[in-house]
């Protein structure tokens, strides 16, 4: 396989991961009598050794991981779990009456299609080069599309996000400022029950050595994490020390970018982190900002008594309330008896007088400053544009979907064990 069809499969698993699973079998090996054998048996479905092995090759293309003998047999139990994980999931969404079309299926491909710069039809050949039916990619979006109905139809009240915790997020960031922060990537592989503590932290340790070997942490994240940032390769974006709970603060604390941690235990199962770089977190000042500002200046006699002022003053303040945006300026100039507005253009707002940048610095696109007394009269400035400071906090819609999306998550690994513990599940291998 060449390096191109190995970039295009590994962002096609991206993308399926985003709606989450892993795309389908991958160079089916031909079926043997022994491949028919069954692996797993999952309520009244199975899945064969075949199977297995089809999404073994997958997994191990997606992850950049050699398709060696020793690495199938590495990791066939994680690979196993998942699928059973996707039976659950399916069966699920087939009790409650939630299905997919076929017509959302061939949107989801063509998403995928334009996503990966391909024309119409050419994940079909670059599947039929690879040998992978396209059924198999459609069943697996299938479900990954109906496993996000299902938590979204369970649980999507119970993940709303108020106002106040957005305000909340966005304070905590704003008080991070001018300290250090650290870019961190994550893999989180559960343990559900105490039996599977040592089979989990085995696993864990063998993804360390697979990245120490020359695997990419996005890969490895993406194929095997059970976190929602396995999406996006396991990034979590800048964090301070304080997001984290404090095991995993302590193994970052003197981490060297680049370089990873041993398995982490928490609560959840084991962590293992990635730090890619540490900043402090600074932003430009208020007065780099740029702003196209208008002026209506009413002349007034240097000599006149502050009286005088205080009337011309008052005049224009009654007339700006009315303004309506730079447009209307005209006629505001024109009810005032003043000469027509200057456009004084696009300035920084640094480069402003004192008396007109603190005049200016927070009135909103469209509105008019407070008189302003300046050399031989009065005058307004009415912001017409204003290109903010680049500011690296997040938007309030970013984050209330990184917000919803982490109660989801939640609620739907609770979902995924009570499913598990119900279940008849058979590991035949």
């Amino acid at each position: 396989m060449n390096a191109l069809t190995r970039r295009l499969v590994g962002g096609l698993l991206c993308l399926c991961m985003a709606v989450g699973l892993t795309l389908g079998s991958a160079q089916p090996a031909p079926a043997q009598s022994g491949s028919l054998r069954i692996a797993a048996v999952v309520n009244d479905e199975i899945i064969s050794l075949f199977d297995l092995e089809v999404r073994l090759s997958l997994t191990l293309l997606g992850a950049s991981l050699p398709n060696t003998r020793e690495n199938r047999q590495r990791l066939a139990g994680q690979v196993l779990r998942a699928m059973i994980d996707e039976k659950l999931q399916m069966q699920e969404a087939k009790r409650i009456g939630i299905t997919v079309s076929d017509q959302e299926i061939a949107e989801a491909i063509r998403r995928i299609e334009m996503q990966n710069q391909m024309p119409q039809g050419g994940l079909d050949r670059m599947l039929a080069g690879q040998n992978i039916p396209r059924q198999t990619l459609e069943e697996q979006l299938r479900a990954a599309l109906a496993w996000r109905r299902v938590v979204a139809r369970r649980f999507s009240s119970g993940a709303e996000i108020s106002d106040e915790e957005i305000n909340e997020q966005l304070a905590q960031i704003e008080a991070r400022r001018g300290q250090p922060e650290v870019l961190v990537k994550e893999i989180l592989l559960p343990v559900d029950t105490p039996e599977r503590e040592a089979e989990v932290r085995s696993f864990a340790e063998r993804l360390v050595s697979q990245y120490r070997e020359g695997a990419p942490f996005e890969g490895l994240a993406q194929q095997f994490s059970q976190s929602a940032s396995a999406r996006v390769g396991g990034d979590i974006g800048w964090i301070g020390a304080d997001a984290l709970d404090e095991p995993l603060a302590q193994a970052i604390a003197d981490l060297p970018a680049g370089q990873i941690t041993e398995p982490i235990r928490t609560v959840l199962g084991f962590y293992i982190l990635k730090v890619e770089d540490r900043r402090i977190r600074e932003q430009a000042p208020p007065s780099d900002a740029m702003v196209s500002l208008r002026q209506i200046a009413l002349p007034v006699p240097l000599d006149a008594p502050p009286e005088r002022l205080q009337e011309v003053a008052g005049r224009m303040r009654e007339a700006v309330a009315q303004t309506a945006g730079c447009e209307t300026l005209p006629d505001v100039a024109k009810s005032l008896d003043a000469p027509a507005p200057i456009d004084l253009g696009r300035v920084r707002q640094g480069d402003l007088s004192p008396a007109i940048r603190d005049a200016v610095a927070t009135v909103e696109v469209g509105k008019a400053s407070a008189p302003v007394p300046l050399p031989g009269g009065v005058s307004v400035f009415v912001v017409c544009d204003r290109e903010s400071v680049m500011s690296d906090l997040p938007s309030r819609p970013e984050i209330r979907q990184r917000l919803e999306n982490e109660k989801l998550e939640v609620l739907a690994r609770r979902l995924m064990r009570d499913l598990k513990r119900a279940a008849f599940i058979d590991i035949r291998i």
